[in-house]
């Protein structure tokens, strides 16, 4: 408000939720100051079969075999001889398969992958410029820890997933080691920031257990209430306390249409039930074009912290 259209160098945000490459000046001079960075990693194993599956590296393998092959095998004949195979690929398949989170962090993974100190101090640079770090292969916990560090409440870490594949390759020992290493430099990157996750859930203080348990049981309601569509009034918790153990109805209608959901050992939130799964379901994908503009402009003045 109050800002001229067009005027990019004044445009100041709260918020900065969309894919983009980590490029710290070039945020930095469109956010607020004081703005907390944070991203999530997930186990290079499983992120570079993804990536292997989404982007269709395994194609021209699976041409030049003559015969058609399931995503295991592809992933096999890449690995006879990645170096080669990986050179020709286009350039965009060559991103997303090799250390691509560390990519997509605004380091070219080339750069640095022969030097382990230089490895070494540029994830340590990331650990001083990134605020928090969540691990997907830890989701809930990750949630709970920037829930506590933001002083959000429930209602703002509640979520459905989304976009699941239904199948995977198989990874047995062997392939599981090759992909690892291939990822070397994100392997690195992923072992460190699992460390700090565990090192905040030891931190997190003597409830956490607790709060944990409550929120798988407010994600699992959801998904049943939002994508199951289970009649509300059906919904029922069974609980302890002490050696007692209760059942009731999970959530009762309190005012308009807000309904208060209790998920026992006192949590409770009080939610419109209507608005959060339209909310969390929606699939709208549109980006503002001033937001666009905005960001092609400044890119062009800004670096990456590594070329």
């Amino acid at each position: 408000m109050g800002i001229e259209s067009g005027n990019y160098d004044a445009y100041k945000y709260n918020v900065f939720t969309l894919h983009a490459r980590y490029n710290r000046p070039v945020f930095d001079a469109f956010m607020e100051p004081n703005t907390l960075y944070i991203t999530l990693l997930r186990d290079p194993v499983t992120q570079f079969e993804s990536s292997f599956d989404f982007f269709h590296v395994g194609s021209n393998l699976e041409k030049s075999s003559g015969v058609v092959l399931n995503k295991t095998q592809k992933l096999q004949l890449f690995f006879e001889d990645p170096i080669g195979n990986w050179k020709n690929l286009s350039s965009t398949k060559k991103k997303y398969s090799y250390n691509d989170q560390i990519w997509d962090l605004g380091i070219n993974p080339a750069n640095i992958d022969k030097d382990e100190v230089l490895i070494n101090r540029t994830i340590n640079e990331l650990d001083d410029r990134l605020d928090f770090v969540l691990i997907n292969e830890f989701y809930d916990e990750s949630l709970l820890i920037l829930k506590k560090m933001l002083c959000w409440q429930f209602n703002d870490i509640l979520y459905l997933p989304r976009n699941q594949r239904g199948s995977r390759a198989d990874l047995d020992t062997n392939l599981t080691e090759k992909i690892a290493k291939w990822n070397y430099v994100d392997t690195k990157l992923y072992r460190h920031f699992l460390k700090n996750l565990h090192i905040n859930i030891d931190n997190y203080g003597p409830t956490f257990e607790d709060d944990l348990a409550a929120f798988k049981r407010m994600t699992s309601f959801l998904y049943e209430t939002c994508v199951s569509h289970t009649s509300i009034g059906k919904k029922r918790i069974t609980y302890q306390k002490g050696s007692v153990n209760y059942t009731n109805d999970i959530c009762q209608r309190s005012k308009g249409t807000l309904s208060d959901c209790d998920f026992s050992n006192g949590y409770v939130l009080t939610l419109d039930l209507g608005l959060v799964c339209a909310g969390i379901t929606s699939d709208s994908r549109s980006l503002n074009r001033h937001i666009r503009n905005m960001m092609k402009g400044i890119a062009t003045t800004m670096r990456p912290l590594h070329k």
